[in-house]
């Protein structure tokens, strides 16, 4: 029983950050304010796959940053 009542309490947070979070465009912000050339160093000091941040056509249109080095500071 424990674990069915924490089945449901896991949904009903997700359901409660997934209604609080609808009006905001997380990928926009992303896209438009930040840098790609922060996100890719980032990823490149952390080893994260670049394509993990940003879609193929993203990845197309900020082509120009993907050479930058790891120790990048803005």
């Amino acid at each position: 029983m424990d674990q069915t009542t924490k089945k449901i309490e896991k949904m009903e947070q997700t359901m409660k950050k997934k209604e609080e979070l609808k009006n905001v465009a997380l990928g926009t912000s992303k896209t438009n304010y930040l840098d790609p050339r922060i996100s890719v160093a980032w990823c490149k000091r952390h080893e994260v796959p670049i394509e993990k941040i940003y879609q193929r056509t993203l990845l197309a249109k900020f082509a120009w940053a993907m050479d930058v080095d790891p120790g990048f500071r803005f």
